[in-house]
């Protein structure tokens, strides 16, 4: 009985000390979002053109805190701009266009894939101008 008393009180202690850890974090980001003014942020401009006929339409708002948002597009295709400052002061801009291929965005903070390895692009290139016994093969022309 009193080694199930002894792991109640370590489960107990176990659980307040995932829901402290939970708690400093929702009192962090609650911090760095009352910085910004992001609570009381307000609409400063909006634009909205109604779809036509086509189903076309544009629309566009812009708030106090920095947010800038654009978009057009029809039921099958948009493509959009919006931009905003981070936490950290670094002003963030992400172009996008959604359309059957997928949502495809574009942005400087994004992070890209390193360059291809010279040694790579020199194999795809043997691969393609060789068969596979290692002759050259026949040029096509079209």
């Amino acid at each position: 009985m009193r080694y199930f008393l002894i792991g109640l009180v370590f489960l107990a202690l176990a659980w307040m000390a995932q829901v402290d850890g939970r708690l400093v974090r929702v009192r962090r980001i609650r911090r760095l979002v009352g910085a910004t003014g992001e609570q009381d942020a307000q609409i400063t401009d909006f634009r909205v053109s109604p779809s036509d006929d086509e189903g076309v339409f544009k629309y566009a708002f812009k708030t106090s805190n920095g947010i800038d948002v654009q978009a057009a597009g029809s039921p099958l295709e948009t493509i959009g701009i919006y931009s905003y400052i981070s936490p950290e002061g670094v002003p963030i801009e992400t172009r996008y266009i959604a359309d059957e291929l997928g949502f495809h965005v574009v942005g400087r903070h994004l992070p890209q894939p390193p360059p291809t390895p010279d040694y790579i692009l020199r194999s795809l290139e043997y691969i393609r101008t060789h068969t596979e016994d290692g002759k050259l093969k026949k040029r096509e022309f079209f």
